[in-house]
Parts: structure tokens; sequence; C-alpha cells
């Protein structure tokens, strides 16, 4: 290319900021210790070993508890939590109607996904900084191998695509765990546990 048509071409790459003050901005800033948290954030965490706690970060992402609201609401194409997770624990399989990448930001962690093909269930290990990414619609569950400590242990990342992810739908086999333990969905869609259970 000559030179005159390389300077002509910024013309559709220059284009001034959107307006966005310094309060505005206040509102788009999650600090560690202001994150929401939820020990129950989904109906997985009645069942003994999915123990976990999601700490909301970026938009509403997908829940089963409803007085749990991210620490910044706006999120325009995406939703990100934070995970952390006794030993062994984690989330049991399900899937959701978009893509989810898991980045591991401390500690060791194991996601198995389901291949609907053939049934089988497949595992990869990950450690700090690896990075996997889960097509929408396939199983997919996840477990801590070194305990709850966001600093020492491990903490997951988690960043769910969607301007309103839908629902989480869960594998049969949970279904039946949580039936035993009592757990299961209002009216209005989120996890409850029967008070006899």
């Amino acid at each position: 290319m000559d030179k005159q048509t390389l300077i002509k071409s910024w013309d559709e790459y220059v284009a001034p900021s959107q307006p966005l003050s310094p309060e505005g901005m206040s509102q788009r800033i999650a600090r560690w210790g202001g994150i929401p948290a939820s020990p129950r954030a989904f109906v997985d965490t009645y069942v003994k070993g999915h123990e976990r706690t999601l700490y909301s970060v970026i938009g509403s992402g997908v829940t089963d508890d409803p007085n749990f609201k991210p620490s910044i609401a706006a999120a325009e194409n995406f939703h990100v939590d934070y995970i952390v997770a006794p030993k062994g624990c984690g989330a049991a399989m399900h899937w959701h109607d978009s893509e989810e990448v898991f980045v591991v930001q401390a500690g060791r962690w194991e996601v198995d996904w389901i291949d609907g093909a053939t049934g089988k269930t497949h595992t990869v290990s990950l450690g700090p900084r690896d990075t996997i990414s889960v097509p929408p619609f396939v199983h997919r569950a996840f477990r801590s191998l070194d305990g709850e400590d966001p600093v020492s242990g491990g903490m997951l990342v988690s960043i769910l695509g969607g301007k309103t992810p839908g629902r989480v739908k869960w594998d049969a086999a949970l279904a039946e765990k949580a039936k035993a333990v009592g757990a299961g969905f209002g009216p209005d869609g989120m996890a409850a546990q029967a008070q006899d259970a």
C-alpha cells in the first residue's frame, strides 16, 4: 500500500471517548472487601460436595438466590464471578446457554465436562492463570483441589457471556441428590430447601 492510503485509513480508526465521570466510574469498581458473596447462590450448594462461595463481581450472571446482587450492576455483554470452595468441592454438572470461561486465579482446579455425543465425562486439571472456555449447552462441573482460602488456597474466576444469561440447567444426577436433601425451586424459580429437610 502507498503511504497516502495508509495515512487516510486513520479516518476510520479515530473516535472520541464517550462521557464517563469519576462518579460514573466509581459505580464500575468492585473492591475485594465489598464484593457481595453467597454460599447459596445455586441449588447444588445444598448437596454435600458442592459447597462453595460465589462472589458476584460484574452483572447479574445466573443465580438461584433472588437477594444476590452484583457489586457492579452494569454488564453490557458478560458477567464475572469469583468462586472459592473447600478442598474437593465445587459446582455440580450444569450448562448455560452461553459460553463460560474459567480462569484460575489461585490454586489448582479440575474441570469436568460431558461429551454429549458419547456420554463420556472428561476431566482437565488447571493451575494458576490457566484458562478454559466451555461452549454453550455442554455440561460442566468444577472443583477446588486446594481449599477455599482465596489467596493461598484457590480462587476461580468465571466469565459468563451474553447480556442476560438464561437459567442454569442441571444434570439429572444432581437433581436426584438435591431431591434427597429436600432442595428444589420455589414458584419464583429460586433455590430453596424444605424446612423439615
